[in-house]
């Protein structure tokens, strides 16, 4: 039988960006590695490498274990070749960190600024100050600049669309904004996608193929993998996960404008907004006491009460669980995942809700679905977020000339 498969032998300069790509995005990796993902022969691959080290990008590094022949050397890129800066903006505040080109951070800084008490001038000043900071820590312009930001996007127009509870900010044109203040290349990204793109390239589970990332904090949102591909649908505003109807009637009024939405019964806001109004009703619980001696009651002195045996905590947080594993347990029956990494501000609150939440999973979802799913917590801890940035940036300038865009 004759293979229809054609192999590429000539060289050209778009063959050398997506084998800058592919060694980038997977290295430490063999010549014939290459070739086999590439469908590329082995004689165009040795052509482009030998233009990328030519130029200082890619250098030979460790040898792969030996199967009896010769060690095959592995190609990497130069991680101390070139520096980008990511700059996250959340509900938490803002911060940024500038990155080399294999993701890991230095200079991370942070900066106070309330979406609730801020405006669209403030917050656009610190978010230049946050850049500039970077700047000034380090000669020499960086490849790229990476914004990673809360809400709804617009990824080609450089927009940000809209913000959760930020009513003074919309439609938003940060990519032009700053790089006509910087005259860096600069790339915009919904923050739970660049944290995603970190865990499929630089996480402590790379290589996964199907995979649901699911952040947990005052929004909830959901970076979904699939194929080894971020799923960017064809509005590249998914994974609303907050935004699920939990309830059809009778739940609380979400700030989309729904009723029941997920967030609105189980997100950090919520539970505070929960055990807030049971201390004013007089409930006798040691949140209050916690709450008094940390100066204000935020979602940490609430799962730390549950830790602790108190029964209205305790409720608080098993309901938030139930509803979070319910919402998963419905994705998880949709997409059959291979492993699900929960991150955000409310997996930093000690194994509790993580624990309740597995066992609500295993009793909904589908048993021969559910039953190979690993579930693990995020690679990067409180700097996932930043860390996302990073990669969002470092992905955007590997993959330019490529003509694969397959995360974009």
């Amino acid at each position: 039988m004759t293979s229809s498969r054609k192999t590429t032998h000539h060289h050209t300069p778009r063959h050398a960006a997506e084998v800058a790509f592919e060694i980038w995005r997977s290295g430490p990796v063999s010549r014939a590695a290459l070739a086999q993902r590439l469908n590329l022969s082995l004689p165009t691959i040795a052509n482009a490498i030998i233009e990328l080290q030519e130029k200082g990008l890619v250098a030979d590094g460790m040898s792969s274990p030996s199967t009896g022949g010769r060690k095959a050397q592995l190609l990497d890129v130069r991680s101390d070749l070139g520096r980008v800066i990511g700059v996250s903006f959340t509900s938490r505040g803002i911060s940024a960190a500038t990155g080399d080109l294999k993701g890991h951070l230095r200079h991370l800084k942070q900066y106070n600024f309330s979406v609730v008490n801020g405006n669209r001038g403030e917050a656009l000043a610190t978010l230049e100050q946050a850049i500039q900071d970077q700047l000034d820590l380090e000669p020499g312009q960086p490849l790229q600049i990476g914004l990673g930001v809360s809400g709804l996007i617009d990824h080609q127009a450089g927009v940000s669309l809209a913000f959760p509870r930020f009513e003074n900010w919309s439609d938003v044109p940060l990519v032009k904004h700053m790089e006509d203040r910087f005259g860096i290349p600069t790339v915009l990204d919904n923050h739970i996608t660049g944290t995603t793109l970190a865990e499929l390239l630089f996480g402590t589970h790379r290589g996964f193929n199907n995979a649901l990332y699911v952040q947990l904090g005052p929004g909830l949102g959901m970076g979904i993998v699939i194929a080894g591909e971020l799923y960017r649908g064809s509005g590249r505003n998914v994974g609303e996960f907050g935004h699920i109807s939990m309830r059809e009637e009778g739940g609380p009024l979400c700030y989309c404008g729904n009723y029941g939405c997920l967030e609105s019964l189980a997100g950090d806001h919520a539970i505070v907004q929960q055990a807030q109004a049971g201390l004013q009703e007089g409930v006798q619980t040691r949140v209050a006491e916690l709450a008094s001696a940390a100066g204000h009651l935020s979602i940490r002195e609430i799962f730390k009460a549950a830790a602790e045996g108190d029964r209205f905590a305790l409720n608080l947080v098993d309901r938030a669980a139930r509803l979070l594993g319910t919402g998963i347990a419905n994705v998880v029956n949709l997409l059959g995942p291979d492993i699900i990494i929960i991150g955000g501000t409310m997996t930093g609150t000690g194994d509790l809700l993580l624990d309740l939440m597995a066992k609500t999973l295993h009793t909904k979802a589908l048993s021969r679905v559910e039953k190979d799913v690993q579930i693990t917590t995020t690679s990067f801890g409180r700097d996932e977020t930043i860390t996302g940035a990073v990669a969002t940036a470092l992905y955007h300038h590997f993959s330019e000339g490529t003509h694969k865009w397959k995360l974009s």
